[in-house]
Parts: structure tokens; C-alpha cells; sequence
């Protein structure tokens, strides 16, 4: 193992918590992009990107049985042991990398153990994910298949009689986002005597209902 040259701590509360005797030779971080996918009223697939998602960390390591010379007073079952409880709980914990600049708060979404015959070290492979506070208000539906795979109450916003369009969009999107189904763009283009769906000038008045 290279020299260590920095602390890696996973807490619980203020009393719990592991210290990595060893840490990592590679500390694996991911900073994924969320993208959501749409289909155009020509059928063409569009990727648009929603920001950066949430930050996954992977650390495999070992650890140390009490003959070993980097035991430090918890041995491989009581620490797994501990790993287990925290990650069966769902509640986030604090994952401390000096001279890292990561978020603290993570959720373990994945513990692997390797035993290795003729060792007592017990090899360890930890997942985790970057968890956020996220306070949603009033929200909108969510249909199957989107970011995370959630199911909220129906949106019970009124639809209005006019939309004034801002230029740039289609009746497709239009009529998704106000009628709830981006295949209803062809009643907007019969109410509003549109011949091209596609081409929707700033400013124009569209009856939506």
C-alpha cells in the first residue's frame, strides 16, 4: 500500500464511526449528467442535458484483522457489522476525504466483502451516493419512466383559455405541457387553423380550449 496521505472517516450521528485503516489506492468519484430524452413530432430522438446529478464515490479497501499491524481496535465483523446497520437504516452519513471538496452527506447504496483463504483481512467494497435535502412543493405528476422513477399526486393546475407563444417551440410541446398529452398538437392546430406545426411565430395567441 502507498503511503497514506490523507484521512477517510465514514459517521453516523457523533458517535459512530470508521476510520479507514487503509485507504484506497484509487478512490473512484463520478459526477454523472442527468439528460431527459425527447421525441419531436418528426419522430427524431432530442437529448437535452438537466445539470449535474449526484456525486458517487466507490472505496475498496480491506479490513484489518486484530494480528495485523493496522488494526485499530474494531475488528472486520464489527466494522461490517456496523456498514450493515448504517446501510439497512437509509439515513445519509458523513464521508470525510481531507483535501477533497465533495459533499458530506452520502447514502450507502452497495457493501461487497472478499475473503481471501489463508488472510484474515477482509477485503471491502463500499458504494455511495451523494445525498441532498429536497423540499418539493405542490408538485407536478411525474410519468413513468422519468428521473428517478417517482409517482407524485396529479397536476391540478387550471389550464388557461389563451397561450401567447414565446417563439422557438412547437404544438407538440405546447399541448403536452397544457393538455397533458403532446399527442393532442393536431385539436390546437384545428382551434387555431395552423397548417404548420413547427413553425409557431413569437407572440401569436393559441386557444387552448
Amino acid at each position: 500500500m502507498a503511503t497514506k496521505t490523507r484521512t477517510v472517516i465514514l459517521q453516523r450521528g457523533e458517535e459512530e464511526q470508521l476510520q479507514l485503516a487503509v485507504n484506497p489506492k484509487n478512490m473512484v468519484i463520478s459526477q454523472p449528467q442527468n439528460t431527459m430524452s425527447y421525441v419531436t413530432i418528426r419522430g427524431d430522438t432530442v437529448h437535452a442535458a438537466r445539470g449535474g446529478g449526484l456525486a458517487q464515490v466507490t472505496l475498496a479497501t480491506f479490513l484489518p484483522s486484530t494480528n495485523s499491524r493496522f488494526y485499530q481496535g474494531m475488528t472486520p465483523a464489527q466494522a461490517l457489522a456496523m456498514l450493515q446497520r448504517w446501510m439497512e437504516a437509509g439515513e445519509p452519513i458523513r464521508l470525510l476525504i481531507s483535501g477533497s471538496e465533495l459533499g458530506e452527506l452520502f447514502l450507502i447504496c452497495g457493501l461487497e466483502q472478499t475473503l481471501t483463504e489463508g488472510d484474515n483481512d477482509v477485503g471491502i467494497r463500499i458504494q455511495l451516493k451523494e445525498y441532498k435535502y429536497v423540499t418539493l412543493a405542490e408538485p407536478d405528476i411525474l410519468a413513468s419512466g422519468s428521473a428517478g422513477g417517482l409517482y407524485l399526486r396529479a397536476d391540478e393546475r387550471t389550464v388557461p383559455t389563451v397561450y401567447v407563444t414565446v417563439g422557438g417551440e412547437d404544438l407538440w410541446t405546447i399541448a403536452r405541457l397544457y393538455l397533458g398529452d403532446g399527442s393532442r398538437w393536431q385539436e390546437l392546430a384545428v382551434r387555431n387553423s395552423i397548417s404548420d406545426p413547427h413553425k409557431l411565430p413569437a407572440g401569436k395567441e393559441l386557444y387552448l380550449q
